[in-house]
């Protein structure tokens, strides 16, 4: 009969061999040295009595709680179903937290790694939200692949608000030389005369205290792009890969390729064309003849043009420094897109009633049928409304004095 030995933890453990064991043998624990002697004896009855043990113990062992979190969430990455946009996310997490035990994560583990992401790394709170919600869905996966651990996700147990900076991290994060982080809404429009310096520094003109003017690659390339997305709001991947068939120049109709879509799913939606960038495309390309299949933007086939990744940082980045030649130094490229959806919601019909309804609205931006996204990305000038207010015909004024 095999006999326990005592463990530096106090615990008695014993090795019990069958052929059907990984390696021929299997390590139980017991509290005390007499449970393990009695299962020992337990064990060496049904060998003589030729039974079989229970099938669970023959059984490949499960990991337990043991494992660490970078197994966790390397198991989430591997799924196939995380998000593309989350991997990135999902690489940090695994750098910061990896050795951890998935048994140690529990409320007050994070509660601590909450006050590592404010206090010493000094996050926002959409940074710190990205990687609890990829932590949360890894351990959410792997804890439905193993129910024998009969653990909840600590991950839920987080309050509203988690990723905002309470008073008390204010205080400690300015007393590590940081700040309190809040997520600022982008409600950036174009403001008046700057719609007008963009177009006239991508068609090439250049400052006159500047030696040389921006390096504008692909000639009027960049200028249609940014009439196409100012004036439909397409996406900048959804733009640069454009083909040649997706545009119906006689029905005035955008083939629009969507991104916003998980595990090479591929969909279209139907964008029409403003006045503004048919003319725009018109133009373009009655200088440049392309076949049917080819790509309408040529920064698909730059040199080095192998992510998409890539082609969407390059053109970030010219439209900032296009932006800031002109003086114009807090607009982003997809603020674009927010103007273009206050220019869908501002657009009248000759009796001055709006031109297409909320549902339709929905469809020419890509977003799911009932979306509020129209509401976020809404960012109407106070005053545009005053003039519109001040345009209708005052009434007669009221006297308040006696009759």
């Amino acid at each position: 009969m095999a006999k326990p030995r005592q463990k530096p933890s106090g615990k008695w453990e014993i090795a019990l061999r069958h052929p059907q064991f990984a390696d021929g043998r299997k390590y139980f624990t017991f509290d005390t040295q007499e449970e393990a002697e009695q299962y020992a004896r337990q064990w060496k009855l049904m060998k003589e009595a030729n039974l079989q043990p229970p099938a669970e113990l023959l059984q490949p062992s499960r990991p337990a709680g043991g494992v660490r979190l970078a197994r966790v969430l390397g198991e989430w990455e591997e799924s196939g179903y995380a998000a593309p946009s989350q991997l990135l996310t999902l690489s940090t997490v695994t750098r910061e937290v990896g050795g951890v035990k998935l048994a140690d994560v529990d409320y007050t583990w994070l509660n601590g790694y909450l006050r590592t992401l404010k206090v010493d790394k000094n996050l926002s709170p959409i940074s710190i939200k990205h990687r609890m919600q990829a932590l949360g869905r890894a351990i959410d996966e792997y804890l439905r692949h193993h129910p024998e651990l009969g653990m909840a996700n600590p991950i839920k147990l987080l309050p509203r608000g988690y990723a905002s900076y309470s008073d008390a991290d204010k205080t400690l994060a300015e007393a590590n030389g940081g700040e309190a982080k809040v997520n600022a809404p982008r409600e950036r429009r174009l403001l008046p005369g700057e719609h007008e310096l963009i177009v006239k520094v991508l068609s090439g003109w250049e400052r006159p205290d500047r030696e040389r003017g921006l390096q504008l690659k692909g000639g009027t390339a960049l200028l249609t792009m940014y009439l196409l997305i100012v004036n439909t709001g397409l996406r900048l991947r959804e733009a640069y890969t454009l083909k040649r068939h997706q545009l119906d120049m006689d029905g005035k109709v955008i083939r629009v390729q969507q991104t916003k879509q998980w595990r090479g799913k591929v969909s279209f939606r139907d964008v029409p064309m403003r006045p503004e960038v048919f003319h725009a495309l018109k133009d373009y390309m009655a200088t440049r003849p392309m076949l049917p299949n080819a790509f309408v933007f040529p920064f698909m086939e730059e040199e080095g043009a192998d992510k998409l990744s890539r082609v969407s940082g390059r053109l970030s980045a010219r439209f900032r420094i296009a932006f800031e030649y002109v003086g114009i130094s807090d607009l982003h490229e997809h603020d674009l897109r927010h103007e273009a959806t206050c220019r869908w919601l501002e657009l009248k019909d000759a009796q001055g009633r709006d031109m297409f309804r909320l549902e339709e609205l929905n469809r020419i931006m890509g977003w799911k049928p009932g979306s509020l996204m129209a509401q976020r990305y809404a960012s109407f000038r106070a005053e545009d409304l005053a003039q519109r207010l001040w345009a209708v015909p005052a009434g007669p004024v009221e006297s308040s004095g006696a009759a």
